[in-house]
């Protein structure tokens, strides 16, 4: 239970109690597994990896007691740091089930089946059953679609490029669905967020922190030509 004022992190992970969370880094985009890497202390210095890799993990953000965001992933990456007098260090990774794919190569050919019917295969092999198809227009049915020694979520991405569509996560309190979608629309509006640079002190609303601006050289147009043998 979060205190009742300020911001306060919290970590709830199955058999596991009295965790502390120290800091965290939280990466996320459209069409990527999200990564969230947390450090942690805790009295117990015997937490073992092997007891906890592949579980479930939420991590909530409290403000005033009240949730502000949750993030629900499994245990991909987990280590031990520094022993000290009372309190033990560690450090763990959490991403979404969908990154599971990304650990199997395979080959084969899917016929007469549509690109959504494909990408809800190649999830429910893998134990992925919350996922949800948030797209406006029938996509058609494939005489044949090839997997070639490529992973599943390399496979999954390419479908998903190939019909302008991109996936992002959607979190509960003690899971998370995977989404896939063809309008901007169905994204969460945010709304208006003031720009606040302040190395220190309390912020009075959420805010942007830090902002940067970036200019590379892309490509202006493509040209399609047709050939004829």
């Amino acid at each position: 239970m979060a205190l009742s004022t300020g911001l306060q992190f919290t970590l709830t992970l199955s058999g596991v109690d009295n965790l502390a969370v120290i800091d965290f880094t939280h990466r996320e985009a459209l069409s990527q597994p999200f990564e969230l890497a947390i450090h942690l202390a805790s009295h117990d210095g015997n937490l073992d990896a092997a007891d906890l890799l592949d579980r479930g993990a939420t991590l909530t953000i409290w403000q005033d007691g009240e949730p502000l965001r949750r993030v629900h992933g499994i245990v991909s990456e987990f280590g031990r740091g520094d022993r000290g007098h009372r309190r033990t260090f560690y450090s763990l990774v959490l991403r979404p089930a969908l990154w599971r794919l990304s650990l199997r190569h395979n080959s084969r050919i899917f016929q007469k089946v549509d690109p959504l019917t494909i990408i809800n295969t190649l999830c429910d092999e893998r134990g992925i059953r919350d996922v949800a198809f948030a797209v406006t227009r029938e996509l058609p049915e494939r005489e044949y679609c090839v997997q070639y020694r490529e992973t599943d979520l390399a496979f999954i991405e390419r479908l998903a490029a190939e019909e302008g569509l991109f996936y992002f996560h959607e979190f509960a309190e003690s899971s998370h669905r995977l989404v896939f979608a063809d309008d901007p629309q169905v994204l969460t509006n945010l709304g208006e967020r003031p720009y606040n640079s302040r190395a220190g002190g309390p912020a009075p609303t959420r805010h942007v922190r830090k902002l940067s601006h970036t200019a590379r050289v892309a490509a202006a147009s493509a040209t399609l030509k047709r050939l004829q043998l």
